[in-house]
């Protein structure tokens, strides 16, 4: 299988809407709380959206490991390699804290 070129901006996308799939499935509560998994600072998903910072090997290794489903393949390679359609634009991400219901 051929791999797609590499291209930074687009992984870092693919890393906030695996992110923002795993939020919404309820595997974690809030970004906050995926950002400690991460073992990241909370701010990492608005720092990664503005590129001022990029999604890191150790960020795909604590991804796969606190959370089996993560598609980190797609993160890494993308639509040429899974199938998985690519993002057009980053994520919503709500601002504060998420509305419990239980």
């Amino acid at each position: 299988m051929h791999l797609p070129a590499y291209d930074e901006r687009q992984l870092d996308m693919r890393f906030l809407t695996e992110a923002a799939r795993l939020l919404e499935e309820g595997a974690v509560h809030s970004y906050r709380e995926l950002a400690e998994k991460l073992q990241q600072q909370p701010v990492i998903f608005r720092q990664v959206e503005i590129g001022r910072y990029h999604c890191s090997v150790k960020m795909l290794y604590q991804l796969r490991a606190h959370f089996p489903t993560a598609d980190v393949d797609w993160v890494l390679y993308g639509q040429a390699y899974t199938g998985r359609p690519e993002p057009t634009q980053a994520p919503k991400r709500e601002r504060g804290r998420p509305v419990r219901t239980h």
